[in-house]
């Protein structure tokens, strides 16, 4: 975490060094055996970035850093880019005179090597980890400044955070999210600074090639660090000092797939003569059972899948299904193998962490010998273990050229903690515990007492897993949030009320790893509060976080500043019960359900209980009509326009989830009047909802630019409600279908 050294120096706050926009100020970079800061960094193609000489690695990267730096001190002062002299990045095999910006540490740049003692420079302890210092000296003691990662992802973060003290903040990806002031003089202060960030592992989880170089600069420029290695240039996030990630729920239809082709030659098949010799022990496979000249694996070793309802299920479409039979030796084997020629020279040679998920929500074999091992998050870890194990193996044979950590899933299904203890040599400084909440709720702080219907039962599961007296996990661990659940299907909700709780929490009890699923990587709109602030808190948890907001709503909007805090206020409670609308209500309208409202996190009309208040239907609308004067105030302010294009994004993902709620609020009048038989009211509000529906069904931006889970066709088909709507349709308005759709009785 931050060591409280990030401070302007007393003594020499006033003493800073002023200096002309076409200042003679130099930065100095290790170029390695290139000519210029832009071949370095562009070299990162021919690195390798998994080999134990980090030279080349950290050259590209560093290079890289100083071709930033270079960027927006142009930008800020007004200095012609074209011209070499303005801010020139120089090589670092001379030693300094005049004013400069090194760039890099002790261990890569000669001239922070040379000058380290002098500017009290600490020592680099850590080899990795994405921490640095900061120094600065007055131009009149000689111009200097000194950005030293622990790392090279560490210089890189100096950088960003140098440029940060003047001003830059990268809001969102691309550059009418940047604010870069304007500066006619350049004015360094004294600086003497350390930071280190708090959670290890800071970023997005994703499985897809999806997003833009914009987003993935945003990422850097925010010092977030993961995404996935399923994306187009690798090499160029490697750059960037990010941890590229692979798995999910892939593994089993990837490596343990009932219907894929047995790669070995098995005895009494004829037509795989040519494949290698079986070096598994012969099961119950009765050969080619369909006749089709191939062996798969579920006919060559039936008993290596889950035992259910008496028999051997091979059932997997995508994501779902029956997990195999994980206290099957041979088959563990079989998969982990798969597994780690797939790291070796497959899709995931790239990866440096393995996202390690079973089936999503998929059954456990209940043979004998799997209930042995116990519950199934007891045998989820220790399915863990032996996958360590086994890249422990691939590591001293040569297979693997890498270390991979795993971060395995306490998720629905077993989200229990273990009823057993761990493995005495269990690895826990790789396989990490991932604690994914997808059941809670977004009304009420995580840890609130007052949601009994959902938090207060996830978190129960939390503290089991990781604080309670008779805890059996004893690592750091990774957390998991939905701030874009998939059924929201990219809601503008916001969240910076729960997190300025919630992260603080889940770093104070021991987690050290974060991240969130389905992140859009374009149009954020007022999404982009949830990104900057996420990737705020991860680095420093302990942070201001109404400080942040008022820098945030500032530079962001200017004189439209307070009008827009309001608006996000007021819709971050308009949504906060976002999933009682998408997974209850929707859920509802579609089974043509009598119970609407359920639960008492949400009803229709105002109520209050003992516990789980959370916004009714009715003051969601109310909210909603609310941000609509306000947003429609802001648009009508005179600013410059960069701050006009934001507003208009944010109003136009704003408009997405008013029509939302008003659609589900005319909904549920046609289905009241229905059922009390007052068709005519009923047909009036099925016109309105068909506004809507209208609407909803046009918009085709708004549901895109997150993963495939959590992207719709449209936002009608996002609603979860089109088939109620058009099922009330044909009831009311087509005479001769009077009886079609009709609403089940009460």
């Amino acid at each position: 975490m931050i060591q409280s050294l990030c401070t302007l120096l007393p003594c020499l706050c006033m003493a800073s060094s002023a200096v002309a926009a076409g200042s003679t100020w130099r930065i100095v970079v290790n170029l390695g055996p290139y000519s210029s800061a832009e071949e370095a960094a562009a070299s990162y193609r021919e690195v390798n970035w998994h080999d134990a000489d980090l030279t080349d690695d950290t050259v590209s990267t560093e290079a890289f850093a100083a071709t930033e730096l270079r960027h927006y001190l142009c930008r800020m002062t007004g200095a012609e880019p074209k011209n070499s002299a303005a801010f020139a990045i120089v090589d670092d095999d001379a030693e300094v005179s005049g004013d400069a910006m090194l760039v890099g540490n002790t261990r890569s740049n000669r001239q922070v090597a040379r000058l380290a003692r002098s500017l009290d420079l600490d020592e680099i302890k850590e080899p990795a980890g994405g921490g640095f210092q900061i120094r600065s000296r007055p131009q009149a003691d000689g111009g200097l400044v000194i950005l030293a990662g622990d790392d090279r992802a560490g210089t890189l973060y100096a950088v960003y955070t140098f440029l940060d003290k003047f001003g830059v903040r990268w809001f969102a990806p691309g550059e009418v999210h940047e604010e870069v002031p304007h500066v006619d003089q350049l004015t360094i202060p004294a600086l003497s600074m350390r930071e280190t960030p708090a959670f290890y592992t800071r970023g997005f989880w994703a499985w897809e090639d999806r997003a833009s170089n914009d987003f993935f600069l945003w990422m850097a420029r925010n010092r977030m660090n993961l995404w996935t290695v399923a994306c187009r240039d690798p090499a160029s996030l490697k750059r960037l000092g990010m941890t590229l990630t692979c798995g999910g729920h892939q593994h089993m239809p990837r490596f343990m797939n009932p219907t894929h082709e047995y790669p070995y030659r098995q005895t009494g098949f004829n037509g795989n003569e040519g494949k290698p010799e079986d070096p598994y022990p012969k099961g119950e496979g009765k050969g080619d059972t369909d006749g089709d000249g191939k062996l798969t694996y579920a006919e060559a070793h039936p008993e290596w899948f889950g035992w259910q309802d008496g028999q051997r299920s091979f059932k997997i479409k995508n994501e779902f299904g029956d997990n195999f039979c994980t206290a099957n030796p041979s088959a563990v084997a079989e998969f982990t193998r798969n597994l780690i020629s797939e790291l070796a020279a497959g899709d995931w040679k790239w990866a440096d962490r393995i996202q390690f998920f079973m089936l999503d929500g998929g059954r456990w074999c209940t043979c004998d010998k799997c209930k042995a091992l116990g519950e199934p998050n007891d045998r989820n870890v220790l399915f863990v273990h032996q996958l360590r194990q086994a890249i422990v193996r691939a590591r001293e044979s040569g297979v693997l050229n890498r270390d991979l950590s795993i971060v395995f899933s306490c998720y629905t299904g077993y989200l229990d903690p273990p009823t057993r203890p761990l493995p005495a040599d269990f690895d826990y400084e790789h396989c990490i515990a991932g604690f994914y909440p997808i059941r809670r709720c977004f009304a009420h702080a995580f840890t609130s007492p007052d949601c009994t219907e959902f938090n207060a039962i996830v978190h129960g599961k939390y503290e089991g897993w990781f604080l309670g007296p008779a805890h059996r996990y004893h690592g750091r661990f990774f957390v998991g949030e939905y701030y874009n659940i998939s059924r929201n299907k990219n809601l503008p909700s916001g969240f910076s009320q729960s997190m300025a709780v919630d992260i603080p929490y889940y770093y104070g009890t021991g987690a050290r790893h974060m991240d969130y699923m389905h992140v859009p990587h374009a149009n954020w709109g007022t999404r982009a509060l949830t990104n900057y602030q996420f990737a705020r808190m991860l680095w420093n948890p302990g942070l201001d976080v109404n400080a942040l907001r008022d820098d945030y709503f500032c530079k962001r909007y200017g004189d439209a500043a307070e009008v827009m805090r309001a608006f996000y206020d007021r819709l971050e409670l308009a949504l906060c019960n976002a999933k009682m609308l998408k997974y209850k209500l929707a859920g509802g309208l579609a089974s043509q359900s009598s119970k609407l409202f359920p639960m008492e996190h949400q009803q229709y009309e105002p109520t209050r209980y003992e516990h789980n208040n959370a916004p009714s239907l009715l003051e969601s609308v109310a909210e909603m009509r609310a941000c609509r004067e306000l947003i429609d105030y802001a648009l009508s302010r005179d600013v410059p326009d960069r701050i006009r294009a934001r507003i208009r994004e944010d109003a136009d993902l704003f408009a997405y989830g008013e029509n939302t709620v008003h659609f589900y609020n005319h909904m549920v009048l046609v289905d009241r009047h229905l059922r009390a038989k007052r068709k005519d009211l009923a047909r009036r509000e099925l016109a309105k909802a068909g506004v809507y529906a209208r609407m909803l069904e046009a918009d085709t931006r708004s549901t895109t630019c997150a993963s495939v889970h959590a992207n719709a066709p449209n936002s009608l088909e996002a609603s979860y409600a089109g088939k109620a709507f058009k099922r009330f349709q044909e009831r009311l308005l087509r005479p001769d279908s009077a009886t079609a759709g009709e609403v089940k009785s009460p």
